[in-house]
């Protein structure tokens, strides 16, 4: 290796390939004969959609092997590849900034093909807490099936078809770390979800294919192969995968992403230390619905939701705060005299203090502008806490009632 080519700067460059008719294997033909190390993904039912890694250095050049040595060099501008590319299999290639559209018009419509939603099955692993579930139903706009795993302190939430995924809207800090086991259209994938931000998330598809392109190279030496495994292979890190789940096997996790197909998957659960159904809903023999223990959460609205989110809550005597939020329907359903009175006492400050601001304006032509914003917020929040209250004690009361009716008609069966 020349000192020129150890001091070369590259940086990993992607682009996506889109050339209906063409093959993987013609694609690594055009760009063996450009000399182009590069590294090619695609999956089987679209082959004509690929995707491409390659290096670039500082000047946009692509690197490239040369003919006498090992390594890779500096060679054509990523702009004149990218219009090579596109014009040879009259294609769409975006690679890197550089674009270049030379795909049929007729060809537009057909050329990528999106997974069809109604084949999703998922599978999420996380320490939420299993009263937010609801609300997330309500917000998805989907059934949620939800079973909790006491052992490893973390519940699964299942869902299938079409719809908003569960993380769609952001991931509080509470539901950290996540892992999602995604089935659709026969590709199976997983991702763990550490941050929030996804290109932090630690993602693997058993589904997708890849090969190297190695620039009419025959047998690549070390030193080429050095630079592919450095810049060019994806590196999905096994650990942050198992570091999702509490007790997880990093070892056999990383053997699971090694190993093809269904059988990674089935391995993969095996690696985390989740029970066996959860494979079984991913493969679609089970429905989340059908799954032991699980509580099928519908969207049935925002009021509904908070409803039986709270009700969760107050019968589970160890959730944190669950005694402040039964004290507070206590008061509120057993004196509701003394939240009317509150209410009325801030809506009367709040006004006094908007009223002084308007008279000191009048007498002196100044606003004061903070004293308007506190009132202002001391009436909104009476009234908003008025109506919660009124929420909050109607439905006790009809809870109340509901257990009475109980009560009466077990004495009656009697």
């Amino acid at each position: 290796m020349s000192a020129t080519e150890a001091n070369q700067r590259w940086n990993r460059t992607e682009g996506v390939l889109i050339a209906p008719g063409t093959t993987s294997e013609e694609v690594a033909a055009v760009l063996d004969q450009e000399r182009v190390l590069a590294r090619l993904e695609w999956y089987p039912a679209t082959e004509h959609l690929l995707s491409l890694t390659l290096l670039t250095d500082a000047e946009g050049r692509v690197a490239v092997t040369p003919p006498a040595r090992g390594g890779v060099v500096a060679g054509l501008g990523v702009s004149e590849l990218t219009e090579r590319l596109a014009r040879h299999f009259h294609a769409d290639a975006v690679i890197g900034p550089a674009s270049f559209h030379d795909l049929p018009r007729e060809a537009t419509h057909d050329a990528v093909r999106e997974p069809d939603p109604a084949t999703l099955r998922a599978v999420v692993v996380s320490p939420l807490s299993a009263y937010t579930v609801p609300l997330q139903s309500t917000l998805l706009e989907r059934p949620l099936a939800v079973v909790s795993l006491p052992a490893l302190d973390r519940r699964v939430v299942m869902y299938t078809g079409e719809g908003l995924d569960l993380g769609a809207l952001g991931w509080d800090e509470e539901s950290l770390p996540a892992l999602v086991l995604e089935s659709q259209d026969g590709d199976l994938r997983v991702r763990a979800v550490t941050t929030g931000d996804p290109d932090d998330d630690a993602v693997y598809s058993w589904g997708m294919r890849s090969r190297y392109v190695w620039g009419g190279v025959e047998q690549p030496g070390p030193a080429l192969r050095a630079r592919a495994e450095e810049f060019l292979a994806d590196v999905t890190d096994a650990s942050a995968i198992a570091a999702a789940v509490p007790g997880a096997d990093a070892q056999a996790a990383a053997e699971a992403l090694a190993t093809p197909g269904e059988d990674g998957l089935r391995a993969m659960v095996e690696a985390l230390g989740l029970p066996a159904w959860v494979e079984a809903v991913l493969s679609g023999r089970l429905a989340p619905d059908e799954v032991p223990g699980a509580v099928v959460h519908e969207p049935r609205g925002l009021s509904n939701a908070v409803g039986r989110s709270v009700g969760m809550m107050l019968r589970d005597p160890a959730t944190p705060g669950s005694a402040y939020v039964r004290g507070y329907v206590r008061t509120v359903t057993e004196m509701p005299w003394l939240v009317r009175l509150g209410a009325l006492a801030g809506v009367g400050l709040g006004g006094l203090l908007i009223n002084r601001a308007l008279r000191r304006r009048a007498r002196t032509g100044e606003l004061s502008v903070g004293m308007v914003v506190v009132g202002s917020l001391m009436v909104v929040n009476s009234v908003l806490e008025a109506s919660m209250a009124s929420v909050t004690r109607h439905r006790e009361l009809r809870r109340r009632a509901d257990e009475e009716m109980a009560l009466v008609a077990e004495e009656l069966g009697a």
